[in-house]
């Protein structure tokens, strides 16, 4: 059984616009990977007095975003990896593809396409019930990606030696 991956970003909202901070993927064996990303120039503020995030903190822990696009295509190429639509996750997959001029070699979906039979409400439910179950911080995109397998766990779709 194939199991289904996800996708989910962490991001910056307090400056001028919205970047990706972190993005956590799982593989086809449900394995999940995490990757803080250091910050493009362009995506910080021009005045760092207002940025709230902690420039040094991203730039010493952070990976390249060449190298973490890099890396997700090659995990992720030629599948559709799902997206829980809970937050901007395709617009910062966009942010990170448009600074460095490359495009993903994977399809993105909402998880509603996976789910089909579940209302955008009750999958929304179903997280949300999963994230508290887990005592698990939703802002975390780690504990989100892990959350949607245990749903795919729950629907029948990854088996109980799978992830």
């Amino acid at each position: 059984m194939r199991i289904p991956q996800f996708l989910k970003f962490e991001f910056d909202d307090n400056g001028p616009r919205l970047f990706p901070t972190a993005v956590a993927w799982s593989l086809a064996d449900g394995q999940i990977k995490y990757v803080i990303l250091m910050p493009e120039d362009e995506w910080l503020g021009e005045d760092p007095e207002e940025r709230i995030l902690d420039d040094d903190y991203f730039r010493t822990q952070g990976v390249a975003p060449i190298d973490v696009l890099r890396e997700m295509n090659e995990d992720l190429a030629e599948v559709t990896v799902f997206i829980d639509g809970l937050d901007p996750d395709e617009q910062m997959l966009e942010l990170l593809c448009e600074s460095l001029n490359t495009q993903p070699t994977f399809e993105i979906a909402h998880l509603s396409r996976l789910l089909r039979h579940l209302s955008p409400e009750e999958l929304m439910e179903r997280h949300r019930d999963l994230m508290i179950r887990e005592g698990m911080d939703p802002q975390i995109a780690e504990n989100s990606v892990y959350v949607q397998l245990l749903l795919a766990r729950e629907e029948g779709l990854v088996g109980d030696n799978d992830a």
